[in-house]
């Protein structure tokens, strides 16, 4: 099951965005935007073509639509990942400020019942 094509020294790279969110499309092709011409078209609700034109004669075209493949396959993998992790993330962050005897706007909200006076600064 191929999801490109190759015409006329580009390679079109057919992705579902049901799989791969626009985000990840767009983080995948900026890796290739080094060595290759990029262009992204279609309807982002149904398909999205990913036009690549390597900025140099290229020998194995189909090498360069696997690699853009994984590629896919690398950020959205991330992406899972970060949105995984997100709650860890922030746990951690509240942790480390707290240990630093910094209070967050959420903190003294939870203390005093209002979100009034807990800007960081002072007048």
């Amino acid at each position: 099951m191929e999801n490109f094509e190759i015409k006329d020294g580009s390679v079109f790279v057919s992705v579902n965005p049901k799989i791969y969110p626009l985000d990840v499309i767009f983080s995948a092709s900026y890796i290739f935007t080094d060595k290759n011409y990029i262009v992204l078209d279609g309807n982002p609700e149904e398909e999205v073509i990913v036009e690549i034109k390597p900025k140099e004669n290229a020998i194995d075209m189909e090498k360069i639509a696997m690699e853009f493949s994984n590629e896919l396959v690398n950020y959205g993998s991330y992406a899972v990942q970060l949105a995984r992790n997100a709650h860890l993330r922030e746990h951690i962050l509240h942790r480390v400020l707290q240990t630093a005897g910094m209070h967050t706007g959420h903190q003294h909200a939870q203390e005093t019942g209002s979100l009034e006076n807990s800007k960081p600064w002072k007048k």
